[in-house]
């Protein structure tokens, strides 16, 4: 149940870099600063969110979670400073990308403590060493 409450926070984060996307597309001036910085963005949203998904199947991958927790966490500053910048830190966009943000910073950091979900259906299998043949 848990991994898939956080592959769900994993799926909203990839629908907000699809939203900022197309607003970038659609409401920018094609080609100008803010919309290189904009479509950049969205880049980062769409690495966190795909790397959140591998993390939550993953949950032995400490390196993974680290990486997803200072990335997402990131994230969810930068949506809250988007939301200060237009005065309205309540605003739909930026509490979007903040809340999928802060459950996604949660499951790295249950990850990390080894909270997470164990795979149980992998048995653990030695590989034997080149020199054991």
């Amino acid at each position: 149940m848990m991994r898939t409450v956080d592959r769900i926070f994993g799926g909203l984060l990839i629908l907000g870099a699809c939203g900022h996307t197309a607003g970038t597309i659609l409401w920018l001036e094609p080609m100008s600063g803010t919309f290189i910085w904009s479509l950049g963005s969205s880049l980062a949203a769409f690495l966190l969110g795909p790397l959140n998904l591998v993390r939550a199947g993953r949950p032995e991958d400490r390196t993974l979670a680290t990486v997803t927790l200072v990335g997402t966490a990131a994230w969810f500053l930068v949506a809250l400073a988007f939301g200060k910048s237009i005065g309205n830190v309540l605003d739909p966009r930026a509490v979007s990308h903040m809340a999928a943000s802060a459950g996604l910073v949660i499951f790295s950091g249950l990850t990390l403590r080894g909270g997470g979900s164990r795979r149980t259906d992998r048995p653990n299998v030695r590989m034997p060493r080149p020199s054991e043949n």
